[in-house]
């Protein structure tokens, strides 16, 4: 049974006090717990599933949306290190992989345990420079379009203008952390990688698999039928290949942390 942890930040999915692996997942931008809930059911029974419920969304829809990635990262590492004790491991699909990305650095860089293991799903390495983008900068009827384009705003949603004035905000504010966040140093962290990644995504294969230059552990990469939202087109497809991601980092040590 799902429940909501004592921090706003974290929504326990699979609760499970005795588990020898915790799994942190981040959503995309614009994303919720949605995208993960369901996992509950496919991953091993030895699995605390507990998703980021990022602010100005779900119960927190009352609260401002998170702007700086330097604050949103701090943030998280004190709302997720007394969940942290053990073995973990981050799933981050788009923003959410270089947000996870940035707080697994930044906890390594702080003396404290990384994940063993990191999954970058439908996102370009976090070294790509996109402040050129400026999505968040554009006005609302380009803004439009480009969540059109992108696939990943239902129709209902885009053409509802009191829906549309309630969630931009909110966008803009996640496209804003997109745009500006980028790692120009050259420091590897020492966990194995998994890069998922959508056929029909218009983030080129080489920009993903690039990912592999900021981890040395060993790296696999797996791509599925779709576009960059494939984790919600083909959600349970998805989490039956972390699923066996999870499974092979069993068996293959015993979890100590990374």
């Amino acid at each position: 049974m799902s429940r909501v942890s004592q921090s706003p930040w974290l929504f326990i999915a699979k609760p499970n006090p005795q588990a020898s692996l915790k799994v942190v997942c981040f959503p995309y931008a614009g994303g919720s717990v949605r995208s993960f809930s369901e996992w509950k059911n496919t991953l091993p029974e030895f699995v605390e599933l507990i998703i980021v419920q990022m602010p100005a969304r779900g119960p927190r829809i009352s609260e401002p949306p998170a702007q700086c990635m330097d604050e949103l990262t701090d943030t998280l590492i004190t709302e997720l290190k007394p969940h942290l004790n053990g073995d973990f491991v981050f799933y981050g699909h788009s923003l959410g992989a270089r947000v996870a990305f940035e707080t697994q650095r930044k906890m390594r860089q702080r003396g404290m345990a990384g994940p063993c293991h990191f999954v970058a799903s439908g996102s370009p390495n976090p070294g790509k420079d996109r402040s050129h983008e400026n999505t968040h900068l554009l006005d609302d009827e380009a803004f439009k379009a480009k969540l059109k384009s992108l696939n990943g705003t239902p129709p209902a949603v885009l053409e509802n203008e009191e829906l549309m004035t309630l969630f931009m905000p909110v966008l803009r504010a996640d496209f804003k952390l997109a745009n500006t966040y980028r790692y120009t140093g050259d420091e590897q962290s020492p966990c194995s990688l998994s890069v998922f990644a959508g056929k029909d995504d218009e983030i080129t294969i080489e920009e993903q698999q690039d990912w592999q230059k900021y981890f040395s552990g060993e790296y696999t990469f797996t791509l599925f039928e779709g576009d960059h939202f494939f984790i919600d087109s083909i959600n349970q497809e998805v989490g039956e290949a972390f699923s066996k991601v999870v499974k092979q980092l069993c068996n293959e040590r015993t979890l100590t942390s990374a």
